[in-house]
Formats: structure tokens, sequence, C-alpha cells
């Protein structure tokens, strides 16, 4: 059985020099040695690499000095900070991430391998971030939870089955009734357990066709699946009603199933997605656990008129209102930020949260109004704050629909300047999902933002498809990680992808922010992990601006 991975597989050996011997003996070196990546050098017990490039620049006298002169000086005079030196037996992850919890001027610089007979070899760092990139790649693939695939690898699937021949395909929505309630009364340990326990049920059923998109979602993708998909989804039903044993507790579970398939001219993911979680969402309003996508069922959602015509006289009214949740310095316990959360505080239904209409708003024009107040609204607060002495920055979600719009930097711009706030107390937030259909105009539009002195963050982070490459290209400033991997911090597997998710924060030079913390232990664990930044209910629910201006005197 291979061994795993370690530094010393990836060593060159090296030769090491004292610091005494002149430039010109370090040519004559370089010259005998054309493979070498370089030297090490050792100077009062320190050791300094010296790769090829730099010794190149040093031999050919572009460091200042002239060549002739450069040649009569000691190796000590070239000397750059000391090396980072590790064991051979270092884990290729653990070798990565050292590399790039170095200073951003050393990130590049080979490493100097120590073998236990006193050996030195040098290794470069490319291969050690690339297996640290596939290492994150593979991970973010698996749900942890429950060992199902998730939405990246349905994304890979679908996408090879959608682009072969024009056979079927159908894909089934799952998405648990009440499962917040079970949440609530057995705790969020106990809903993950009935999770698995469901997920185990759904592979055995449909082998290799189950993916867990989050939460109490789950996806079965059908390659042929026949003519009656409708006795399929009720089969499927039927297989996960249980009951399942949870704590000693048996628990019935129900579930409304959305289908979708494949039609002439339209073989999409995103189609499908949005057909079942259509015919879904009717399949929990008409009660009756499984409907089958068809054109009724859009024009039902997207006709949606009294949510809308509500919501739109909700904005005039100012019925829409602002609460704040503050984000924590993970080390001082001080607020940092703010992030400014909407709520409906309608006239028959009392306060809504998000949920309970922003998706709709989303289908519509009405979402750009909508975000419109709401960034107003958080500008003048966050002014208001500012001239009092308390300088928080406030953060905003841009949705998908307003980021997509060319207008929205003139209008940041125009709030800052209406209100006397300086562009540094703004932050915007992006979700992965709302770069992902334009990734390049919206770098450039969020390279516009940034160019005004606001910082963006993009939140969710792990929940969408964003691959590391474009997170490279992306101009942003925090990573903010999903909920859904800090409430399961403690399992191992899962700190594996928070601490790679870490890693490339740091490597890329982004605040890194967990949000979700909902107590102390869970908190300590991200502080060790590196994260700069913590948002949950430990350290404060979401209030208004008059009770946070309270909190914060």
């Amino acid at each position: 059985m291979p061994h795993a991975p370690v530094l010393g597989d990836l060593a060159t050996p090296v030769t090491v020099i004292d610091a005494d011997i002149g430039v010109g003996e370090i040519e004559a070196l370089i010259r005998a040695d054309p493979e070498a990546l370089g030297l090490v050098a050792v100077d009062n017990g320190a050791t300094y690499v010296l790769d090829r490039p730099y010794l190149d620049n040093v031999l050919a006298g572009r460091l200042g000095y002239g060549r002739a002169l450069m040649f009569r000086r000691p190796a000590r005079s070239i000397l750059r900070g000391p090396a980072l030196v590790l064991p051979a037996a270092t884990a290729w992850d653990d070798a990565a991430r050292a590399v790039l919890n170095r200073p951003s001027g050393s990130k590049s610089l080979p490493v100097v391998v120590s073998f236990d007979d006193g050996r030195l070899g040098i290794a470069s760092v490319g291969p050690l971030v690339e297996h640290l990139s596939r290492r994150y790649e593979s991970l973010a693939q698996d749900d942890l939870l429950t060992g199902l695939g998730n939405r990246r690898r349905l994304a890979e699937v679908a996408g090879d089955l959608l682009a072969g021949d024009d056979r079927p395909i159908a894909l089934m929505l799952v998405d648990l009734d009440r499962f917040k309630e079970i949440n609530d009364e057995l705790g969020h340990a106990r809903g993950d357990e009935l999770l698995r326990q469901v997920a185990a049920v759904l592979a055995e059923a449909f082998p290799a066709a189950v993916y867990r998109l989050g939460g109490d979602e789950f996806v079965v993708l059908l390659d042929e699946p026949g003519d009656d998909l409708e006795t399929l989804g009720r089969r499927l039903l039927r297989d996960i009603q249980g009951p399942f044993t949870v704590a000693g507790v048996p628990i019935t579970v129900e579930a409304s199933v959305g289908i979708a398939s494949t039609r002439p001219g339209r073989r999409d993911l995103g189609d499908l997605l949005a057909g079942a979680d259509t015919a879904m969402y009717a399949a929990k309003r008409h009660r009756t656990a499984v409907e089958l996508w068809r054109p009724e069922l859009a024009a039902e959602t997207a006709t949606d008129l009294r949510l809308l015509a509500e919501l739109r006289t909700a904005i005039d009214r100012g019925e829409l209102v602002l609460y704040y949740q503050p984000l924590v310095g993970a080390r001082t316990g001080k607020v940092e930020s703010l992030e400014a959360l909407v709520r409906w505080d309608h006239p028959r239904h009392g306060m809504l949260t998000p949920a309970a209409f922003l998706a709709e708003a989303e289908r519509s024009e009405v979402i750009t109004a909508m975000t419109d107040r709401i960034l107003a609204d958080a500008v003048r607060q966050a002014a208001r704050w500012h001239r009092d002495g308390w300088r928080v920055p406030v953060a905003v979600n841009l949705p998908a629909p307003v980021l997509a719009q060319d207008r929205i930097v003139g209008v940041i711009a125009g709030l800052l300047a209406e209100y006397d706030l300086p562009a540094s107390a703004l932050k915007v937030e992006i979700t992965e999902s709302a770069v992902m259909t334009r990734p390049e105009r919206s770098a450039d539009r969020l390279r516009a933002i940034r160019e005004l002195g606001v910082r963006v963050a993009m939140d969710d982070f792990g929940t969408g498809y964003t691959s590391l490459a474009l997170l490279t290209q992306l101009p942003l400033d925090e990573l903010k990680l999903d909920r859904s991997f800090v409430h399961r911090i403690h399992d191992p597997r899962e700190r594996a992808i928070v601490e790679a998710v870490a890693a490339m924060a740091r490597g890329l030079g982004l605040t890194l922010v967990a949000e979700g913390v909902e107590d102390q232990q869970t908190a300590d664990i991200l502080r060790e992990a590196g994260f700069d930044v913590l948002q949950g209910y430990h350290f404060g629910r979401p209030a208004p601006s008059v009770e946070t201006t309270q909190q914060a005197a």
C-alpha cells in the first residue's frame, strides 16, 4: 500500500554553503549543477535558501552592485530572511498550509527540507499549493454529513449526462417537511442524525443517483427514468417515511417532491432544478406530496401578484425595517462591523424574516426597489453612528439581480455622497450564485465598488459552485464561510475543509469570517483554525438600530 505523500518525496538534494564564501564561488557551484534548484546557506545557526532565479539575478549583477563588485562580496551579503525549514516526514497538507502562512513576499520561495540523517534538500512550493487546491476541490464535492455528493458533484455529473444524446433525464427534488421543528425540538445534532439515516435509505433505493443540496433538501438524478415519474416519487416517499429512531425517539418523515424532466431544446441543470423547485413548492402548497413540473405551475408561482403587490406597498409605506447583527474579532471579542438584515413589519402577519418574501422578490423587479431602500436606510444609519463617534462599518447584501445591474455602482456612490459617509464604513456582501452567470462582468462591477473604497465580502462560501480559480479573480476583501460548515466543525472531516479554506483565504490575503457561531467551544475552534471574525447568536442576535445603539453605549 503506497504511503501518504510527504515533503521528502518532493525534495531535491542541495549543496549547503557557509555564509563566508564569496559570490564568485557560488557561481562555480551553480554552473557545476545546471539542474540545481538553488543552494542553502547557513549563518550563525540560521538557514537561508538561495533559489535559482534569485541567484541568476545576483550573478548577472542586477541587484545594483554590478557584476564585478558583486563577485567580491561574501554570500552573507545576499542572504534574505531565514528559510522555512520542515522535516522530510511533513505531510503535504501541513507543508502547504505552512507555505501559505508565510509573509506574502516569501510565499513563492522553495522550502528547505531536513532529513533524519542531517541532509538538506529543496522543495518547490508549486506542487504543494496545487495539492492543497486539489484536496479542497475533492473535499468540496462531498457532503461530509451524509456521504452523498453535494451540489458541485451534482453539477459535474449532470453536466456529463445532459451533454450526451437526447435520452430523457429527470430530477427529483426532495424537501423534508417541518424539519425545522425536529431541529428545534431535538437539537441540531439529532436533526443531523435523522438526515444521515434518510440519506442512507435514499442511497440504497437509488444507487449512485442521490445528492444533498444542503439543509434538508436532496436531489435524485435519473437517467432514462421511464414514464411514470409520479409513481416513482411516491415510492420514494414511502421509502423515507420511516419511522427512524433518533436518540430513542421514533420519527416519521414526511416530505414534498418536485419532479422535472428534460424537454426538447432544454437540457440544462439550472432548468431542471428550477422546474423541480417550482413543482416541490406546489406540492407543499397544494398538499399533494408529489408534483411534476408543468407550465401552469411556473405561471402560478410567477404571478403571485398579491405578495408582490403587498411588498411594493410595504416599501412605499416604510414597512421594511433593518435589524443589525454584530461581527466580532475572533481574538479581541470587539464589534468590528454590523450586518444589516431586512425584516418586513407586515400589518397582518407581524415581523417577517426574509425567508417569507425574499425568494419571491428576487424573481421580480421589486428586488431593485427593495435593495435601494435597504441600502439607503443602512447608509443613513451608518452615517448617524459615524457622526455620534461609533465608526463601525455596516454590511449590506447585494442580491444577484441587483449586482447584475450597471446602475448599482452609481447608486452606492450617490448614497455615500448624500449622507457624507466614508466609503470605508460600508461593506457589500454577495453570494457565490451572484457571480456565476457572468463572472467577468461581476468582477468588473465589484472592482468598481471597491474603487469607491467599499469593502466586498463573499457570503455563504461553500454552498455554491465557486472554484478556487474564480476566487482568485474576484476583487474580494472578505470570505464568509457558510454556517453549514460551522455547525459541524466538531467533525474532524468537516474541520479538514474548514482548515483548507482558512489556509486558502490567508494565501489570498482575505479576512476570514465564520457565520452561525452559537457557542464558545465553536468560537475557540474557529479562532485556532485562523478565522479573523465571528458572527452568530453567541455574540448577538439581530436587533433594531435603537437596541443596537444602546448595546454599543
